[in-house]
């Protein structure tokens, strides 16, 4: 009686697992040609998205080698000799910390 018991259940998982795997199978077989698009549109993406950091790559190179140059020209021109003036109200941190905060002169 048990091993009836036994081949009953094993036969009624049988089946269940047959019926599974009907319903599951179109959409798997569904799902690997979906597979196949995505890769045919995949690699033209990843080809153009590569072209295009390397162009914009090569942009940052000529804009930064051009900025340098203008840079050097400007220091051969004299105007690194153009210091900046400070603003009119410029005062040195030590002199505007207020007397009650216990703030004393610089110690250096």
């Amino acid at each position: 009686m048990k091993f009836l018991f036994r081949i009953t259940v094993l036969a009624l998982a049988a089946v269940g697992a047959r019926t599974l795997f009907e319903r599951i199978r179109p959409r798997v077989s569904g799902a690997t040609g979906a597979g196949t698009v995505v890769s045919e549109t995949l690699t033209p993406a990843v080809k153009e998205a590569a072209a295009n950091v390397k162009s914009a790559s090569t942009q940052a190179v000529h804009d930064v080698v051009d900025a340098t140059r203008q840079a050097a020209d400007e220091i051969q021109d004299g105007g690194a000799a153009k210091a900046p003036t400070p603003a009119p109200d410029f005062q040195p941190l030590g002199t505007m910390a207020s007397p009650d905060v216990g703030v004393q002169g610089s110690g250096i």
